[in-house]
């Protein structure tokens, strides 16, 4: 009986041993519990940080594949939706559905439009120093004009652009040189001689085909397919992309690689939207900005010579050896002209610049 009294009670001290030796475990699961479920709740609060917005982005030209302002419109959207996690989507509205970019940057004054892809040229209209960028033959090649329009000159125009009339530049892609399109080759000033030509109603082409003595004409767009079409204009000029995926190669027999105006075009809100968003947003936005800009960039000069080529072969020739050197001395009064309204130090340094 003794024997069966102690092993009894050696068995309860070890119950109880076991029972006292399990509780630390335990209260350490118990403990470690919120630790664990941290990361869930961080991983939560990452993907509701940013607010849902779904946003129409406008541009005048076509929504093809092969078109460049589109190109840039779609690389923007899809690194801005990537990065918020879904959050800010984006309807792309090109040909022109939101309006021309007049209309466009009225919308950003009175908070109807939020995003665009806008043109420079848009802005010398309303902003001088913003000219400075679209003096005829200012750029040698694009490498030349990349470095600009990225560069600290560029970005104190842009800057007081945004002080002054509350447009924020965010990036800057390409729509490429222009260039002339004819029914007879043109290699110099002189075989532009009164030539009947649609540009765009910006006041320095206007000025730049007078002072190399051709006959301008502001041709709302819509109209001059069929304008040049029935001989009404000898021709008009745009850029390569342009002039490829609007056809335009069809209607003219030349293509002449005159690059007398470079055609830069940003990623551009408005005041109200920029202020509405986050640091963090503000910073995803312009970044995206920059870096499809970069990629749009890259791919237009690679799409380029392919379009040229499809234009040879539709008919329309190309003309490559223009007299450069001839025409920017013929537009040297255009530099005389514009010189207060940009501003002579200011011009002064984008010249140097660009050497």
């Amino acid at each position: 009986m003794k024997k069966i009294v102690a092993i009894a009670i050696a068995l309860c001290m070890v119950f109880a041993l076991c029972a006292c030796g399990s509780s630390a475990p335990a209260a350490s699961t118990a403990t470690s519990a919120p630790a664990a479920a941290a990361p869930a709740e961080s991983t939560a609060a990452e993907t509701t940080e940013f607010p849902t917005m779904h946003l129409q982005l406008g541009h005048v030209n076509p929504t093809t594949d092969d078109d460049q302002y589109n190109k840039l419109a779609v690389l923007f959207t899809e690194k801005v939706t990537e990065r918020t996690n879904g959050a800010v989507t984006f309807d792309i509205m090109g040909n022109s559905e939101l309006g021309g970019e007049a209309d466009v940057l009225t919308g950003f004054d009175l908070g109807t439009h939020d995003i665009a892809i806008i043109t420079n040229s848009s802005y010398s209209n309303l902003y001088g120093p913003s000219m400075i960028n679209d003096m005829p033959f200012i750029y040698k090649d694009n490498e030349t004009a990349w470095a600009f329009v990225d560069g600290e000159i560029m970005k104190g125009i842009t800057d007081g652009l945004y002080e002054t009339l509350g447009y924020k530049v965010l990036g800057w892609g390409e729509g490429g040189f222009r260039n002339v399109l004819s029914q007879k080759p043109v290699r110099t000033p002189e075989d532009l001689k009164g030539v009947k030509l649609r540009v765009p109603g910006m006041e320095i082409l206007l000025k730049t085909f007078e002072a190399i003595g051709a006959s301008p004409s502001p041709l709302d767009f819509s109209e001059t397919f069929t304008a040049v079409q029935q001989g009404v204009l000898d021709g008009l000029e745009l850029p390569i992309a342009s002039a490829y995926t609007g056809s335009y190669y069809e209607i003219c027999k030349y293509y002449n690689l005159t690059g007398h105006s470079y055609n830069a075009i940003s990623v551009s809100c408005s005041r109200s939207f920029w202020e509405s968003l986050t640091p963090e947003l503000q910073e995803i936005f312009a970044t995206a900005a920059v870096e499809a800009g970069q990629e749009q960039r890259a791919w237009l000069q690679e799409a380029a010579q392919g379009m040229l080529d499809k234009m040879a072969e539709g008919g329309c020739t190309i003309i490559d050896d223009v007299d450069s050197a001839a025409f920017r001395e013929a537009c040297a009064p255009v530099y005389d002209f514009y010189r207060d309204r940009i501003g002579g130090d200011l011009m002064d340094a984008a010249l140097e610049a660009v050497k």
